[in-house]
């Protein structure tokens, strides 16, 4: 019997190195939306503002610059074309359109705080 207190501690061992992996990637993974260069910030407000819309994504937006333009394209589950912008006269702000139908216009920022929250 005690042959086998040290592979039960073995496979302990292994268990909590496993959640404690885990874990730490569940926080990093909380902390994507704070870091990060413009580009990315406008791509995670704008998959923000879509889930809270609730629009069905066939092909998540991606993001390109363009200079300090941000311009992101995707569509929905529907066929409407989801265009993102984000531009250099005002880059604290963005547009979300699918389709022909404005659905965010407002603060990059403000969605990510809001997204933030609990």
């Amino acid at each position: 019997m005690s042959g086998h207190r040290p592979a039960r501690a073995s496979h302990a061992l292994v268990l909590a190195a496993a959640v404690l992996t885990l874990t730490g990637c569940s926080q990093v993974a909380a902390l994507a939306p704070v870091g990060g260069d413009r580009l990315t910030i406008v791509r995670f407000a704008a998959n923000d503002v879509l889930v809270e819309q609730g629009v069905e994504l066939l092909v998540a937006p991606v993001c390109t610059a363009d200079g300090r333009d941000v311009t992101c394209r995707g569509s929905s589950l529907q066929g409407a074309a989801i265009t993102v912008t984000s531009s250099t006269d005002d880059q604290a702000e963005m547009t979300v359109q699918v389709g022909d139908r404005t659905i965010y216009a407002g603060s990059v920022q403000d969605v990510i705080d809001a997204g933030a929250r609990p």
